[in-house]
């Protein structure tokens, strides 16, 4: 990361969104970067001009490998100058060291911060991240995938950095003090498609508005697709990362993700040490005293239906392999939106772009 910040006005308030991954973030920031104008009019800021600002002011106040440096720091003098609410949300906030987070406090310099930790139950969060490697160049099988996260093997160690709850929210409340520190639960299957954002809005002080639905982003594949995504990185895993974005993990993201109807769910049958970690994480975010808005209860693990990946026929893969295939052969190449962005965070340009499709109102929940 860049050097000194210089330092200057402050503030009225910064809240930081950390994640828990997979916890809704997508949505949330989705939200958020399409309606940054009408955010504007409550007097908060989202910094842009697109989501992807917060992506790389993070990269570079964690020293991440291909950070931009200077990105933190002209993120910090930005949120010092407004004179209201500043939001900034980056699930890789989370997971950060205490001495990195007074270091955020630090270049914050006086303004007050507070953090929001969305949090979702561990039995749906554990599909979600299995998926989320297969996406980015992991190959770890379903069974093999499961035994690292009881025993602390490499996959398992990733996983609990980003989802153990408990963790997180007691650091971010060890500085910054319970007080401004909140959880926000995500809401089970079946709860209203607009609550997590009605609860996220309670934190942060936003009121009801007329707001712009985003794109969905960060769909979902069916457990036939992600496994063949597993295959694809025993051969291809070892690309360099923007030819592997370019063309392993698009034809997941534009093409993969097509067959989603046509494909099972990937489920999950919680086990019972997993009831019991869940149990600990939950007594133990009550035990730091910060502000729940939701409900705990709401993190005891669910089932989630669909097909045991364990279980999947060859076949299955076979004809997502088939299906691909022939699409891109279709297209010419892998087809994208003609909007990208990213997440679906970094295309919309706020409420100038609200037309068409685009306008409409915002209806559900991509958590």
């Amino acid at each position: 990361m860049s050097g000194a910040i210089e330092r200057q006005a402050m503030a009225e308030r910064v809240l930081l969104h950390v994640g828990l991954m997979k916890s809704g973030t997508t949505f949330i920031q989705g939200r958020l970067n399409a309606n940054r104008e009408l955010l504007a009019e409550q007097g908060v800021l989202f910094p842009g001009p697109t989501w992807a600002r917060h992506a790389r002011a993070v990269s570079d106040l964690t020293e991440s490998q291909h950070a931009q440096e200077g990105a933190w720091a002209s993120l910090a003098e930005e949120l010092r100058a407004h004179p209201g609410t500043a939001i900034v949300s980056m699930e890789y906030l989370g997971p950060i060291s205490a001495d990195r987070i007074r270091q955020v406090r630090a270049d914050l310099d006086g303004s007050p911060v507070e953090a929001v930790v969305t949090v979702r139950d561990l039995g749906r969060s554990v599909p979600a991240m299995w998926q989320e490697t297969l996406k980015n160049r992991k190959s770890w099988g379903w069974s093999e995938y499961l035994t690292s996260l009881e025993d602390g093997g490499d996959a398992g160690r990733r996983f609990w950095r980003q989802q153990a709850a408990d963790r997180v929210v007691g650091r971010w409340a060890e500085v910054l003090g319970p007080e401004n520190v909140s959880v926000v639960t995500v809401p089970p299957p079946g709860a209203p498609g607009e609550l997590l954002w009605e609860r996220f809005c309670e934190v942060a002080g936003i009121a009801p508005a007329a707001w712009v639905e985003a794109p969905r982003a960060n769909e979902s594949l069916g457990v036939a697709s992600a496994l063949l995504m597993g295959r694809l990185n025993e051969h291809l895993g070892d690309l360099a990362l923007p030819e592997y974005n370019k063309k392993v993990k698009a034809l997941g993201k534009h093409v993969l993700v097509r067959r989603r109807a046509d494909e099972e769910a990937i489920g999950f049958t919680v086990p019972r040490w997993l009831r019991k970690r869940a149990r600990t994480m939950i007594t133990g975010i009550e035990a730091t005293g910060v502000r729940v808005v939701g409900d705990l209860a709401e993190l005891e693990p669910l089932d989630v239906p669909g097909a045991d990946p364990a279980e999947v026929a060859p076949e299955a893969q076979l004809d997502a392999a088939v299906v691909a295939l022939a699409q891109v052969l279709r297209d010419g190449g892998i087809r994208r939106p003609g909007h990208g962005g990213g997440k679906g965070r970094g295309g919309r340009k706020g409420r100038g772009q609200g037309k068409g499709k685009g306008r409409r109102r915002a209806r559900r929940t991509e958590a």
